[in-house]
């Protein structure tokens, strides 16, 4: 446990191969989804805050098993209904709340810490979704959230065009890029100061992700190749250490590349007393 009651992830002291490797095995059909999870997650192990945590966007609960392991209790809120049943049925939360996250039906004053891992690009009104962070997270607690950033636009657009652009965005179901000065000016407006950013999602890597998100999609006798992985997974055809084996050997250098221009933020803000 660190000062003031805040602890750092499950992800603490992992070394990136490992990193790697729990991305894969939480995504083990979607290695495009594991590469962009483990440059996310090569950010968390030094991240700390306290519990109890929401988990806001938290989906079926993968990303919570390899990140939030270390906080309890925690809890869920999640729009989709089919994927609040599976995150309610897994075991990782206390409970999980389905809702709009502009319009949490939770207490104030009532969370350490609100965790979003790549949602807020997806929710319609993000800066409702933020006040209502502010709202629920007692004073000084934090919230920790991922986000693409303009770069990733930009490059998309530079490498493919506008239209290419367009049609990523409404696949990934990406509304909007914010710039990180937009986001402390937007966070300080909700009593939320920035007390730590970082870059993650080099060029180099986006482009070796994008080359992957097309394969995972292109159509084989009528099937995604993504469907074809989870069926030899259901079968049992393709063993998981073997097959993680392999990806990780493949996504090594990606991963590693330095961040110079990035396509994705880390943010963790803190509310204001």
């Amino acid at each position: 446990m660190t000062a003031e009651g805040q602890f750092p992830t499950a992800l603490a002291a992992r070394s990136r191969a490992e990193l790697l490797r729990l991305a894969l095995r939480a995504h083990p059909h979607q290695p495009a989804v594991a590469l962009w999870r483990a440059t996310e997650f090569a950010l968390l192990p030094r991240v700390v805050f306290a519990a109890p945590v929401l988990d806001l966007g938290c989906g079926s609960g993968e990303v919570a098993r390899v990140v939030l392991r270390s906080h309890w209790p925690l809890d869920g809120l999640e729009y989709v209904p089919a994927e609040a049943r599976v995150a309610q049925a897994s075991g990782v939360y206390r409970t999980v709340v389905r809702a709009d996250a502009a319009a949490m039906p939770l207490a104030s004053n009532a969370y350490g810490a609100v965790y979003s891992h790549s949602v807020l690009e997806h929710v319609q009104d993000d800066l409702g979704a933020v006040a209502e962070a502010a709202r629920v997270l007692r004073p000084g607690g934090r919230l920790v959230f991922t986000v693409p950033a303009p770069a990733f636009a930009r490059r998309v657009e530079r490498e493919s065009g506008k239209a290419a652009r367009r049609a990523l965005d409404a696949r990934l179901g990406h509304l909007r890029y914010r710039s990180l000065d937009e986001w402390t000016s937007r966070l300080d407006a909700c009593g939320l100061r920035v007390a730590h950013s970082a870059g993650h999602l080099p060029a180099a890597t986006q482009r070796t992700w994008r080359r992957l998100d097309a394969l995972m999609v292109r159509r084989v006798r009528g099937r995604r190749v993504l469907d074809w992985f989870r069926a030899l997974h259901r079968r049992r055809l393709a063993p998981m250490p073997l097959w993680t084996a392999l990806w990780t050997a493949l996504l090594w250098r990606p991963l590693c590349r330095p961040v110079g221009e990035p396509g994705g933020y880390l943010i963790v803000a803190e509310r204001q007393a």
